[in-house]
């Protein structure tokens, strides 16, 4: 019975793995590493302007976060800034990836 349980968890264990893990974690080679995304200064650019504003607007929302008192006003402006979050967060990624690249 206990050979059968553990036989059924490795099993169970197993199918997490498959569903978690991305196919593209499975079949990495460190010896053919990906290529870099080169892009134009222009592009570069503008990806800076964006992400700063959208820093901006993040920080904002934090000020205004701090200085509510009503609970339910700030949970609002916590899904503003949820937004802003998601948003920013690829964008940050991005550039950090081409700055890595230069």
């Amino acid at each position: 019975m206990k050979a059968a349980l553990a036989i059924v968890s490795l099993v169970l264990l197993g199918g997490c793995a498959v569903d978690v893990v991305p196919t593209a974690a499975w079949t990495f080679d460190p010896s053919q590493p990906r290529q870099r995304e080169v892009l134009t200064l222009a592009e570069v650019t503008a990806l800076t302007d964006r992400t700063a504003q959208l820093q901006i607007r993040r920080n904002a929302i934090r000020d205004r976060i701090a200085n509510e008192r009503d609970v339910w006003a700030r949970q609002g402006l916590y899904d503003e800034l949820h937004e802003v979050g998601m948003e920013l967060s690829p964008l940050e990624r991005r550039l950090s990836t081409v700055a890595a690249a230069r």
